[in-house]
């Protein structure tokens, strides 16, 4: 069973793009280390931002990446049985349908299954798009796991939990499946599938200390229920789920001793979430004396630190955090349920 997961080119409207910004995409690095632990050794990552020069502008857009025809040669040639695009923000899911309709073009008997924060908050609308078979929403390494062995056995998309799909022209939503509760179960991102040499020289945010720089996730979800956020959406439910501080510096070290990287950006919804793990963390960057650098640019909630939690987190190599600040308006917070 060959497997071929596609993240899209991507168009800007009105931004200069000159000089974009590409970062790893962690989630089909971590679809494909699932696939794999599973068994499924033949599975490919497309990350069509690449060339990140090749830049095709009108006059109000500019796409970069793979053009048409280069990802009508490279899908051909990968030959594969299923394809998972994804589709992470709206302003970019017309790039990501138009991935489908290439593969679709190449054979229409492809299944095409759609994942990510748009797919997972719009699955109706995704699949209005005839060249989408299945939106996988939520959470994707089982779900994907299932859809792939259930086209390998010719089964029906019916006994799939967690996904969108359409029958006879009708969008049929089947059962949620209960989340991953352990994370730690859960293989490091299969970094090794991509060249990640192509990603180290951009930063992951406006600041780096050092370099080269990466990113990672240490938990899933977010306990909040801020009203503007969709990840209550993406993930359904309000659960944190947290990888254990062993699990998180096990793979800071491997990376760090593996590809040299020396600084890491947690990409996490909500960090901080449990202050007493964010020191276990620290203690045990510094346990095992590891000479390296940490940020939080996705945000990490004020509540959750105190001096003693900073001055841990700085000696752990943590030199900058992010805050989320909406608004000095009591009122306004409120309604953003904050």
């Amino acid at each position: 069973m060959k497997i071929l997961l596609i993240f899209p080119p991507s168009t800007t409207y009105g931004a200069d793009p000159s000089n974009p910004v590409i970062n790893l995409p962690l989630g089909l690095t971590y679809l494909a280390g699932y696939l794999r632990k599973h068994g499924y050794s033949d599975v490919h990552i497309l990350d069509a931002m690449f060339p990140k020069d090749r830049i095709i502008k009108t006059e109000n857009t500019a796409r970069y990446g793979l053009t048409d025809e280069e990802l009508f040669k490279v899908i051909s040639e990968y030959n594969a049985d299923i394809v998972g695009i994804s589709c992470m923000y709206t302003v970019h899911s017309s790039d990501a349908h138009n991935v489908a309709r290439i593969v679709k073009e190449i054979n229409s008997n492809i299944p095409v299954i759609f994942g990510g924060a748009h797919s997972s908050t719009f699955p109706e609308l995704v699949l209005k798009d005839k060249n989408v078979d299945i939106v996988a929403y939520s959470e994707g390494e089982e779900t994907l796991l299932d859809i792939v062995r259930t086209v390998e056995q010719n089964g029906h998309y019916r006994n799939i939990k967690q996904i969108y799909y359409r029958m006879d022209d009708v969008v049929m939503q089947n059962p949620n499946r209960e989340l991953i509760d352990d994370l730690d179960k859960i293989p490091f991102p299969a970094r090794d599938l991509l060249d990640i040499n192509l990603y180290l020289d951009d930063k992951v945010g406006q600041y780096e200390m050092r370099h080269p720089q990466t990113t990672m996730i240490t938990s899933r979800g977010c306990p909040q229920n801020c009203t503007y956020c969709t990840i209550q959406q993406v993930w359904g439910t309000k659960k944190w789920r947290a990888r254990s501080p062993q699990n998180v510096v096990d793979e800071m070290e491997h990376l760090h001793k593996e590809y040299g990287i020396q600084e890491f950006a947690w990409m996490d919804a909500a960090a901080g979430t449990r202050k007493k793990r964010i020191i276990e963390i620290c203690d045990e960057i510094i346990r095992r004396k590891l000479d390296i650098r940490w940020t939080t640019p996705n945000g990490i909630a004020h509540w959750y630190l105190d001096e003693k939690t900073l001055d841990k987190m700085k000696a752990a190599g943590c030199y900058r955090i992010t805050f989320g600040i909406e608004s000095g308006n009591v009122e306004t917070r409120k309604s953003f349920g904050k």
